[in-house]
């Protein structure tokens, strides 16, 4: 019994002493002309996400396109080639690629094809 309690104020002050949970924000950086493109999720704020997604995109022309919010889902479309995309936040993974292609198909002449995809927590 003592055991019993002992693990149960142990696991008490674990929980009531762990740190808030962590939203997860996103971006999506995109660089028409170079046709590069950078992303980052699970960042700890908007700010930080666009900054880390303009550093994987590594192009001077390379623009936040979109962010995106926490429990959210991003998706990036672009052709094979031409300077046409599109993106979409959705709730869900499959959502957000559908939709970023379905955007992207509105402008290119070329079959669109999923470049990032991803969901922050």
């Amino acid at each position: 019994m003592r055991t019993t309690t002992l693990a149960l104020v142990i696991v008490s002050l674990a929980l009531a002493t762990a740190g808030p949970a962590v939203a997860g924000y996103g971006a999506v950086a995109y660089d028409q002309d170079a046709r590069k493109q950078g992303s980052a999720w699970d960042e700890d704020t908007q700010q930080r996400a666009n900054d880390a997604a303009l550093k994987d995109c590594g192009s001077d022309g390379c623009k936040v396109r979109f962010g995106v919010p926490p429990g959210k889902c991003g998706g990036l479309a672009t052709p094979e080639s031409g300077n046409s995309w599109g993106g979409a936040v959705r709730d869900k993974l499959d959502a957000a690629r559908v939709a970023a292609i379905k955007n992207c198909q509105k402008r290119a002449k070329g079959e669109c094809k999923i470049r990032e995809n991803k969901c922050n927590k």
